[in-house]
């Protein structure tokens, strides 16, 4: 009970305290620990949480599959993937490239021939300047997925270069090494699949918005109309609508939010029908002027919408998501919050 639940509860409380304290306390001691030592150790300890988070699915996968569960194919893609990420991330590189140094005399134009052929370059004079000016070793800017196709490459220069050698990125930076394997395998395939997540994503939220939308109340008439002129800004096609057709989607916007406080219809046709009418009898009297006050203009209103209604909710929310965080920031912080040693 010692080891399990209160050396927790006293370490989480006095680190938090300390934390908490040390925005406030003129100590460079203090301050270091909230600004360094505390930020790595969240780190080590999230690293952590993720390893063991990455064997856990593992494990569900591994036994979706040898008890043969619903579905249980596509956990063998699953763990393929894992495997390969493992593989191309810990245990293989894949991050050659090729230095030369010391050209042999009269053998800068055949050299830089070569290397601008294996880069795809037009020009080898580009090259030619590069291997003039470089007084130290020269890297091609290539990076091969296996050595053995940089050694076909070094068995070209080798009868015209002194000095050829075939060197890897150090570990850590070849995931981002671009021609890596793990570069190749986040280009093509994770990459796709992201998109082909939020390409799916966009059906859902066309079935959500078309429910969202459905006119039961005043805040879901608000939403309708919101998103019919949002959607309307942001194609060109909004720029495109006369201010006359814009007059009467608000006139009929206006209608749709007074329609749950006007229970006689008969009243609400005849206000939404005259002010149509009057709409119609002002764009005549203008000649139907196609350069009308940017109050009218769909783009304009879009803009006004996201600059401060959008906004001003967005702040709200930001506002509410940081109270919950201080809250239970100070609830874990005296105890009262036990949760993360297992307590409902």
């Amino acid at each position: 009970m010692l080891l399990k639940r209160h050396i927790p509860l006293m370490i989480v409380i006095g680190v938090g305290l300390l934390t908490l304290f040390g925005h406030f306390i003129n100590n460079a001691t203090i301050q270091n620990f909230v600004d360094n030592d505390a930020t790595q150790w969240f780190d080590i300890i999230a690293s952590f949480a993720v390893f063991l988070g990455a064997l856990n699915m593992l494990k569900l996968q591994l036994i979706k599959i040898i008890k043969k569960k619903k579905n249980w194919q596509y956990s063998i893609l699953a763990v393929i993937g894992f495997s390969f990420a493992i593989f191309a991330g810990f245990f293989y590189r894949g991050a050659n490239f090729i230095t030369l140094s010391n050209v042999k005399d009269g053998q800068l134009s055949v050299v830089s021939e070569i290397i601008a052929e294996e880069l795809n370059e037009s020009n080898p004079y580009t090259i030619q300047t590069k291997l003039t000016g470089n007084q130290t070793e020269f890297e091609i800017d290539k990076i091969y997925m296996s050595s053995e196709s940089a050694e076909s490459v070094i068995e070209k220069l080798n009868p015209y270069v002194d000095t050829i050698e075939l060197k890897s990125k150090p570990w850590g930076a070849h995931v981002q090494t671009k021609g890596s394997l793990f570069y190749w395998m986040f280009i093509n395939i994770i990459t796709p699949l992201g998109a082909t997540m939020f390409a799916l994503l966009a059906f859902f939220v066309a079935s959500a918005s078309y429910r969202a939308f459905r006119i039961r109340n005043f805040e879901a008439t608000l939403l309708l109309v919101a998103g019919i002129i949002l959607m309307l800004g942001r194609v060109p096609i909004g720029g495109l609508i006369p201010w006359w057709a814009v007059s009467i989607i608000l006139m009929f916007g206006i209608s749709a939010i007074s329609a749950p406080f006007i229970k006689e219809r008969s009243l609400l046709l005849g206000l939404t029908g005259g002010g149509i009418i009057i709409i119609i009898i002002c764009g005549t009297f203008m000649g139907w002027n196609q350069h009308p006050p940017e109050l009218l203009s769909i783009p304009v209103i879009q803009d006004w919408i996201f600059a401060y209604p959008t906004m001003a909710g967005s702040r709200a929310l930001m506002i509410g998501i940081a109270l919950g965080i201080v809250a239970t920031s100070f609830r874990i912080i005296i105890g009262l919050d036990k949760s993360f040693l297992g307590d409902k």
